[in-house]
């Protein structure tokens, strides 16, 4: 009779273990990263041939983790940040730049059209002001984008700045929680929830950058940049530090053993990547552009301008200054009056319009950029028709990765999430389990008994 008690009691603590494995799955149904747990059964061997047997046993209680899904979800999640990112900045740019109130073209045509209003009568001083405050407007415009642009690089850096600081964090979580696992699993301890710890701060780092993770044989995790360096070697962390030339460029530099060399941002992958594109493939080259055009526009009017008179017969001035160190008065117009500006190309001619006809010239006449040569109005096509196709094509992608995401995420959360249905059965199969072993040991009990009355 003890042998039927001894798997009776073997069924009633497998039931309860499964039942607390169950329970725990419930209890973490919305617990992010969590991977659910299942209770492992094995029958126990009776003592001789002639014993049905021992019972049954947990022998252990496994944590349903798919590593080769888990990194696919990483990769995934580091590739729809670097669009994200980038998109961010890109977007806001291509509206900045199409906008009717921001618009290189609409400035140089409003002022190409003021012009043109006062050639037949150049003396005229109403049409002069007007020049005047066309021009004054093209400058606005030339400056309200530069300041936009250094306004936006301004918040990249601090968004870098806070990602670096971010990623310092879980580079040092993560290495400690390497260093748990290691002591909790080198005295047979449970783990599990470390490692689902473990797990989601890697999900959140590999939003920053692009990473390579394997697990070694104490159970720690060895995570570096794709190009090789090290990020968190078992329980010791790197850090990433971030400092600024005086050029106002960031750079990110890896210390890590007592070692620190510069990294390259270009190969970073994650959003740390994507900062990088926004910033040297689009804002800094947008910024370098309009630097170009500003800096030629100032040199073409003023240079047809001094070739002239101004209504007293004086020689012509500069209409515009161009400062390349200014951010805000990049171009800027000359305190001119209506009176001194030089239409006509003749000392003694007030209503001579030659001059002003060479300047209504300059609107098709090219102008170099990156190399190419533009009129003005088809330059800043060109740079506007540049970040409409990036940011459409970033755009695409980020709606691309994002799909890839979600569905490395859902295959991920098939093996490991939590389904309630699921539980909801196995809470009731291990119940009806636990009911029949304690059947089981109420009728050893009751046959026991029998035996003992009948004596």
């Amino acid at each position: 009779m003890s042998t039927l008690s001894q798997i009776g009691y073997s069924g009633v603590h497998a039931a309860q273990t499964a039942l607390a494995s169950t329970g725990q799955n419930i209890a973490n149904a919305n617990t992010p990263g969590f991977s659910r747990l299942n209770a492992l059964f094995a029958s126990r061997a009776g003592s001789s041939a002639l014993n049905a047997g021992g019972g049954v046993e947990v022998t252990s209680i496994r944590r349903l983790s798919n590593e080769f899904l888990s990194q696919q979800l990483w990769r995934a999640n580091s590739e729809q940040h670097f669009f994200e990112s980038n998109q961010q900045y890109l977007g806001a740019l291509e509206g900045l730049m199409g906008g009717e109130g921001s618009s290189i073209s609409v400035g140089l045509d409003q002022f190409f059209a003021a012009l043109s209003e006062a050639s037949p009568t150049p003396s005229s001083l109403a049409l002069r002001q007007q020049i005047l405050s066309e021009a004054g407007n093209l400058a606005q415009r030339f400056n309200g984008l530069n300041g936009n642009i250094q306004a936006q690089l301004d918040a990249l850096h601090e968004q870098r700045q806070a990602m670096v600081a971010e990623t310092n964090g879980l580079i040092g979580n993560i290495a400690e929680l390497n260093k748990r696992i290691i002591e909790t699993e080198s005295v047979k301890g449970d783990s599990n929830a470390l490692r689902d710890q473990r797990e989601n701060l890697t999900q959140q780092l590999s939003r920053f950058a692009a990473l390579r993770i394997n697990e070694v044989a104490d159970g720690s995790y060895t995570i570096a940049l794709t190009n090789g360096q090290p990020l968190v070697v078992g329980a010791t962390a790197a850090r990433l530090d971030l400092s600024l030339d005086a050029s106002n460029q960031q750079s990110i530099s890896l210390a890590f053993a007592g070692t620190q060399f510069p990294l390259r941002q270009d190969s970073f992958g994650g959003a740390l990547g994507g900062l990088y594109s926004s910033e040297y493939a689009a804002l800094r080259p947008m910024q370098g552009a309009l630097h170009q055009m500003a800096e030629q526009l100032a040199q073409m009017v003023n240079g047809v301008m001094t070739a002239g008179f101004d209504l007293a017969g004086n020689p012509g001035q500069a209409l515009f200054t161009y400062d390349a160190a200014s951010t805000t008065q990049m171009l800027r117009v000359e305190a001119l009056s209506a009176e001194q500006l030089a239409f006509s190309d003749s000392a003694g001619e007030q209503g001579n319009n030659g001059n002003l006809l060479d300047l209504l010239g300059l609107k098709s006449q090219g102008i170099t950029l990156n190399g190419s040569a533009f009129t003005l109005n088809d330059a800043y096509a060109s740079l506007l028709g540049r970040v409409a196709s990036d940011s459409r094509q970033s755009k695409a992608d980020l709606q691309t990765t994002t799909a890839v995401t979600q569905q490395a995420q859902a295959q991920r959360d098939s093996v490991s999430a939590v389904n309630l249905d699921e539980e909801a059965v196995s809470l009731m199969t291990y119940q009806q389990a636990y009911q029949a072993n304690m059947k089981v040991i109420a009728t050893a009990r009751d046959i026991f008994e029998e035996m003992l009355a009948s004596f």
